[in-house]
């Protein structure tokens, strides 16, 4: 019996608990380590064995997990065109994320924690992408809600790094209620949490109760996914290590939203309120986030708005029906999102922990191997002709311009003109971070 989709999850889990009983005792720091990298490469492994194994969805059950009464939700996992591209994106970028914080945390003495927690980051966000039933899918849902408080005020002996690890746990506990309430608000209608039993039940229920659904599953997208209104707490995310937020930026937390959405689509896509909502909200985040970006110095905190509304793009997307291209987007985002990260860790590390932008300058000179990529990284976040952002944000906007009506034709302008500060914003920051003179100490 093939044991790819179990060893994608499991990989991760193993690491993690292998750190919290060995690591610091029987493990010395380098093994430590070396053992969280490649518990996650194993994982991207693993899912690559199974890319090439399975020619079609497949479903693995593992066992029963919970059972009451008529109410049944065994440990499956379904590996289908999404799970498996967000798969492979989830293990790829979080590798190299893992790499980078060896040496990014190499004089942390809290070196345990922090990689037993990146490993079960990872882990919690692969069960909720590969799992098969809505239970399931709410279990790696708090998980990635648990670690992205823990990590995000991993240096918790600092008062604003303990606030802001606690304001990301209860603003997005307030989406976690809408999905609760859905879960158990479904089961009752469709005596079923099977979420591909589900998605086939779209027209059987009257068209008011699926757009209810539709909107609690919405409230738990914008809590997770950082949108308006509860994209609060993701700029104060940016206390957390570098790495972390890399992490929650680009692979794991803020993605988990649209993917639900994406994934229960067939369902709330009955509904057109439903999708004109998820549309607005996304039109709306990614504008306010390209605005926000727009008037910060912190070069932390400029990316993070950046991610606020790139995320509205794919909600765009998702609301305009463009599953395809918000999932292009996601995968594309993920990758120049990591990038810019931890370019900019480099940058904040080489001058000391300075994040202000305007107190920087010149930096092309004397770090050119940050440089490059960081450039590339700016180029696909601008949207520049024949980078990858280009083309996501063109199938996006492309696919609203195609809906058609007022809504859609005024969705579509806030989109373009999102897409136009965005460029903006982008080449100033690597202008000023980059170009010009060094900047003379306390200069700025």
């Amino acid at each position: 019996m093939k044991l790819y989709l179990e060893l994608i999850i499991l990989l991760p889990l193993l690491g993690a608990i292998a750190n919290v009983l060995l690591g610091g005792r029987l493990l010395p720091r380098r093994a430590s380590e070396a053992l969280a990298c490649a518990v996650i490469w194993g994982s991207f492994a693993a899912t690559l064995a199974a890319a090439f194994s399975y020619r079609a969805p497949v479903t693995v059950e593992l066992g029963s997990w919970l059972a009451a009464f008529d109410f049944k939700a065994p440990f499956t996992l379904y590996l289908d065109p999404l799970s498996l591209s967000l798969c492979l994106m989830i293990t790829f970028v979080c590798g190299l994320i893992h790499i980078y914080a060896v040496g990014y945390m190499k004089d942390d003495p809290s070196y345990v924690r922090f990689f037993a927690l990146l490993n079960l980051f990872v882990a919690a966000m692969l069960t909720l992408v590969l799992a098969e039933n809505l239970p399931l899918l709410y279990l790696g849902w708090e998980g990635v809600g648990f670690c992205s408080y823990a990590l995000i005020g991993f240096w918790y002996t600092k008062p604003e790094n303990a606030t802001a690890g606690r304001k990301a746990f209860i603003v997005t506990r307030i989406g976690d209620v809408g999905l609760g309430i859905a879960i158990v608000w479904m089961f009752q209608l469709f005596s079923t949490v099977s979420i591909t039993e589900l998605n086939k039940m779209g027209f059987l229920m009257p068209i008011g109760v699926i757009t209810a659904l539709g909107f609690l599953l919405l409230l738990a997208a914008m809590g997770k996914s950082a949108q308006v209104p509860l994209m609060v707490w993701l700029p104060d995310a940016m206390a957390g290590p570098t790495p972390v937020s890399a992490q929650i930026h680009a692979a794991t937390m803020v993605t988990a939203g649209v993917y639900l959405l994406m994934r229960m689509f067939p369902l709330i896509g009955v509904s057109s309120t439903v999708t004109a909502a998820i549309a607005i909200t996304g039109a709306l985040t990614a504008f306010y986030g390209a605005t926000c970006a727009l008037v910060q110095r912190d070069l932390k905190r400029i990316l993070a708005y950046s991610t606020i509304s790139q995320i509205g793009y794919m909600m765009l997307g998702v609301g305009a029906g463009a599953i395809t291209a918000s999932t292009f987007h996601l995968l594309e985002h993920a990758f120049f999102k990591a990038l810019l990260f931890l370019g900019a860790g480099c940058v904040i590390t080489a001058l000391h922990h300075e994040q202000d932008i305007f107190r920087m300058g010149g930096l092309r000179r004397t770090l050119p191997g940050t440089f490059w990529p960081f450039l590339a990284g700016a180029l696909c976040l601008a949207g520049v002709p024949l980078t990858g952002g280009f083309f996501s944000k063109d199938g996006i906007l492309g696919a609203v311009w195609f809906k058609g009506g007022a809504l859609y034709g005024g969705l579509y302008v806030v989109g373009l003109i999102t897409a136009l500060i965005t460029a903006f914003y982008t080449f100033r920051m690597v202008l000023v971070v980059f170009g010009g003179n060094p900047l003379p100490p306390g200069g700025g």
